[in-house]
C-alpha cells in the first residue's frame, strides 16, 4: 500500500488556530513523526519546548514563507 503525506519529517508547520486547546493552536513547531491511521494522515509536531502532539493533516498548515526562519531559531535553541 502506497501511503502520500501533506508535510515531511522535519518541516515547519503551523497549527490552525481552530484547533482544540490541547492541540496549542497558532503555535509553530516541527514534524517529527508521521503515521497513516485508516484514511486520517497524524503527523507529531514539536514545539520549541520539547513538547510532542498528535495532530491530524487538517489542523496544520505548512510555514512556508517563516519556515527557513523557524527551523534557524529551533536549531539555535536546541543548544542551550
Amino acid at each position: 500500500m502506497n501511503t502520500t503525506y501533506k508535510y515531511d519529517w522535519g518541516q515547519a508547520v503551523r497549527v490552525v488556530t481552530t484547533a482544540p486547546k490541547d492541540m496549542r493552536p497558532g503555535e509553530a513547531g516541527s514534524v517529527c513523526g508521521i503515521r497513516a491511521m485508516d484514511s486520517v494522515r497524524l503527523y507529531l509536531v514539536e514545539f520549541s519546548d520539547g513538547t510532542a502532539v498528535e495532530i491530524p493533516a487538517d489542523l496544520i498548515k505548512a510555514m512556508e514563507n517563516e519556515c527557513y526562519v523557524f527551523q534557524l531559531i529551533y536549531w539555535c535553541c536546541s543548544f542551550r
